[in-house]
């Protein structure tokens, strides 16, 4: 069996279908270096092969299924840029925009268009995934808070 090593390793994960018929479990990196992939009908998982490094890095994903094309999109945490995990092609890339901060966005959704939504944790601004182009932008107002 496979044996992973560290503490919070994964704490966001979404069943997604790969194909037609098989079914995973995807888990964004959260203290961990790379995604997690359960195979539900053997019980076995691997890492796939891109790496990202920090902690805290992913604390909320969104999955965007269209027909057997699945992708999960999740907010940077503490990470610097949103990552998309292509769960037909075991895959994952971080979009192009960079973010600073840590415990940036905890919690994200599902919108009109396919849109991801995540609410400011630490960050100040409203942050939106455009999964269409493959893009993330901030909105203008700014909040704070104690």
């Amino acid at each position: 069996a496979e044996t992973y090593s560290g503490s919070t390793l994964y704490t966001s994960c979404f069943s997604a279908q790969s194909g037609f018929f098989t079914r995973h479990i995807f888990c964004a990196p959260y203290s961990a270096d790379k995604v997690l992939k359960i195979d539900m009908g053997t019980g076995s998982s691997t890492q796939l092969t891109e790496t990202y490094s920090g902690s805290n890095l992913y604390a909320s994903c969104v999955l965007v299924a269209e027909n057997t094309n699945s992708k999960m999109w999740c907010a940077p945490y503490s990470a610097d840029k949103v990552l998309k995990i292509d769960t037909s092609a075991d895959s994952s890339t971080q979009l192009a925009e960079t973010y600073s901060g840590s415990n940036l966005y905890a919690s994200c959704a599902l919108g009109s268009s396919n849109n991801v939504w995540c609410a400011p944790y630490s960050a100040d601004k409203v942050l939106k995934i455009d999964t269409s182009a493959g893009s993330s932008t901030q909105f203008a107002e700014t909040y704070s808070g104690s």
